[in-house]
């Protein structure tokens, strides 16, 4: 079954992505009228059955979509329906030909960009201008992931680490954002179902752009020319000294520094106790302990939160409990992934980036909520104080000790070096 759909793959995501832009197209044009008029607010005190819910989180997204096509629903409902329609279409190209294969490449990943360009925009409304970091940060992934042919893979942890950083930066200034105004302006249904449609959009951004990065790569575009080839660099060949100016990678160097810096960290402390770390240790054994710590403390919070679900006073218009209820579900569910890449780390030598990804997003969720705990005066943060503090206090060395780890390229299952 997973191996035909890894076959199948670009298909499925056309077709995919086909019934979402259908459904969003039938979903304008029901709702032509609320589009049209001004924005109507969420009463958290009507919403008593499931169905209340899900139309106060279609109540969000007509709001949204009345900014952008307030004037013109019906016209951009059918437009939309189309295009739809249209993708079923590329889905069978791309299953019974090869002929469309280098235009297409060029429409999904143009496809992914204006995704997220109207995603950015929508965003706006919720974030402010805060919203274009976002923007920054998917152009920066967007380019290494056309252009990573000219990339060294011995450095792309580095890489991972700067596309990390654009996407953290921007999640903390939009959620200091959001916190800001969430007792004026907004609510939590707002964010909650706002958070939700951004989601359903930017998946799409990425499956749009998978596909057209896999085409790109299955025609051997912007492929970088191998050693010997000099023919392939004609016109850059006429300026030679651009051509070995252009080298992106030697900035990129900064890890060993990061290593240098650990060795010597490291060889103090022998040197201090006077002793060496036992040859039976690995720095896995550490990331495993504090992991395992972690994710009592995050179940913990989790079933404290999911016990009111089963108590009789809870209702569906309490909409901060199922706030805080979805994010700690998150944060349960990257603490669970961190220990399985992690022990897949120690067995199999391998998921490193996943690792360190997943341990990034981790730290940055429990950190910014632990800001947002001490410096806004709001009740939504995922922990109590005592456990924020303590899980970042556990998640902080091992997003240190993920940074500070040597390990390989993408493609490479060597041994992790050790500390």
């Amino acid at each position: 079954m997973i191996s035909k759909f890894r076959n199948r793959s670009e298909v499925i995501i056309s077709f995919i992505l086909g019934v979402f832009f259908i459904v969003l197209g039938l979903f304008i044009l029901f709702n032509t009228g609320q589009i049209k008029n001004e924005e109507v607010p969420v009463e958290e005190d009507t919403i008593e059955t499931i169905f209340d819910l899900i139309n106060a989180f279609f109540v969000e997204v007509s709001n949204m979509l009345s900014m952008m096509i307030g004037g013109f629903p019906i016209i951009a409902g059918i437009l939309i329906i189309l295009f739809g329609l249209f993708m079923f279409k590329v889905g069978s190209w791309i299953n019974t030909t090869t002929k469309y294969d280098v235009p297409l490449t060029f429409f999904f990943i143009g496809l992914s960009l204006v995704l997220f360009v109207v995603t950015t925009i929508l965003m706006t409304q919720v974030y402010g201008l805060f919203a274009l970091l976002f923007l920054v940060a998917f152009i920066i992934h967007l380019l290494f992931s056309v252009f990573n042919e000219y990339l060294n893979p011995d450095h792309r942890k580095e890489h991972y680490m700067i596309i990390l950083l654009f996407y953290g930066i921007a999640y903390f200034f939009t959620q200091n954002a959001v916190y800001s105004n969430i007792e004026s302006t907004i609510s939590p249904t707002d964010v909650l179902s706002i958070n939700l449609f951004f989601a359903l959009v930017w998946i799409s951004s990425f499956m749009a752009l998978w596909v057209g990065v896999f085409l790109l790569k299955a025609n051997n575009l912007l492929k970088k020319p191998g050693d010997g080839q000099p023919e392939k660099l004609s016109r850059l060949n006429k300026k030679k000294s651009s051509k070995k100016n252009f080298a992106p990678d030697k900035y990129l160097g900064f890890s060993q520094k990061l290593y240098d810096f650990r060795n010597k960290i490291l060889d103090k402390l022998k040197e201090f106790f006077e002793t060496d770390l036992p040859s039976w240790f690995k720095v896995n054994y550490l990331e495993i302990l504090f992991g395992i710590i972690v994710l009592i403390f995050v179940f913990l919070e989790f079933n404290n939160r999911n016990g009111v679900f089963v108590e009789g006073y809870f209702r569906l218009n309490q909409m901060q409990t199922i706030y805080e209820w979805v994010n700690l579900f998150i944060t349960l569910v990257l603490a669970i992934l961190y220990l399985v890449f992690t022990i897949m780390n120690l067995l199999r030598k391998k998921y490193y980036h996943r690792q360190m990804i997943v341990i990034f997003i981790l730290w940055l969720n429990v950190t910014v909520s632990l800001y947002i705990t001490l410096f806004k005066d709001v009740e939504l943060s995922l922990f109590i104080l005592p456990f924020n503090v303590l899980l970042v206090l556990l998640l902080t060395p091992l997003l240190l000790i993920s940074i500070f780890k040597e390990f390989k390229g993408e493609d490479k299952n060597e041994p992790d070096r050790k500390i």
